[in-house]
């Protein structure tokens, strides 16, 4: 079984509120000594209603 260094979740649809799992790679973080938190973005589609969503972490 292969190891993924992707982060999962389960987040609702806001449109129809069915479970959505997402998944998310590692990002650097947040970096008291750097000045530049980037925002980095996915994109996850509900498989009930075709609605799609972005997510963004660091």
């Amino acid at each position: 079984m292969s190891q993924s260094d992707h982060s999962e979740m389960r987040i609702g649809c806001p449109e129809c509120d069915t479970a959505i799992n997402a998944s998310v790679p590692p990002g650097p973080g947040i970096d008291e000594e750097s000045h530049s938190h980037r925002l980095q973005g996915t994109e996850a589609t509900c498989q009930n209603c075709g609605h799609e969503l972005e997510l963004y972490y660091y």
